[in-house]
């Protein structure tokens, strides 16, 4: 995935493979980029997989780490369609469920007798009301903001498996933590761009692009440490 930037010679580089960071120095031009990036300005930054445009929309983009709620109703819409599909696929826990779910409803009808009315009920399995019922949810408490920080990359790779920008996250953690994300994001193949304001720390990013106060753009190549 390649982001191209208008005005800049610099391509940067998302590759699921490597850990990339993007630091623009200047204030100004750094917040100008950031809203244009959660705007979806498509004139002013374009991504680029496997020489095809990618819509802009599909790229994600978290702006508060901190406030972040994974039981967000899009978040739970699509984990209850991948579990639909996974149980829909695994024929044995397919009928496994279908059993339970047919001695429900026989205790239902058996009920239903006792009324003088007539009383439909469907019989179909909708798995995704089902979950919904019992309040299937993501556990939301964290003791420190590092296991929150790597559940959501955990959550979006696997319901996702999008490009994702995290901007000025970094300075929540220390170098320690830092080298503990990027290890992760590396074994995971995750496609993540680290988008910071400034960076001075220690820890190496493989792919590495700054825009100085200047407005000039460069790749810079760090030794590990």
């Amino acid at each position: 995935m390649i982001m191209k930037i208008m005005g800049f010679d610099i391509e940067v580089d998302i590759n699921k493979d490597k850990t990339n960071i993007l630091v623009i120095d200047d204030h100004k031009l750094f917040g100008s980029f950031c809203y244009d990036l959660n705007r979806k300005d498509t004139e002013k930054i374009v991504f680029i997989d496997n020489d095809k445009l990618v819509n802009i929309k599909d790229i994600i983009i978290f702006n508060d780490i901190l406030s972040f709620n994974f039981n967000d109703k899009t978040i739970i819409t699509k984990l209850y369609n991948k579990l639909s599909k996974s149980i829909i696929s695994n024929v044995e826990i397919d009928n496994e469920l279908k059993k339970y779910f047919m001695k429900i409803s026989n205790v239902l009808y058996d009920e239903i007798e006792y009324y003088n009315v007539d009383i439909d009920l469907n019989e179909e399995i909708d798995l995704v009301k089902y979950f919904k019922l019992a309040g299937i949810e993501f556990d939301n408490k964290y003791n420190n903001l590092i296991d929150k920080f790597i559940d959501i990359l955990e959550i979006y790779s696997e319901l996702y498996d999008q490009t994702m920008i995290f901007i000025n996250v970094l300075s929540y953690f220390s170098n320690e933590e830092i080298r503990e994300i990027l290890k992760y994001i590396t074994y995971k193949k995750i496609s993540v761009l680290f988008l910071e304001n400034s960076y001075n720390r220690s820890v190496y990013f493989e792919n590495k692009y700054v825009i100085d106060d200047d407005f000039y753009d460069y790749i810079i190549h760090d030794d590990k440490s």
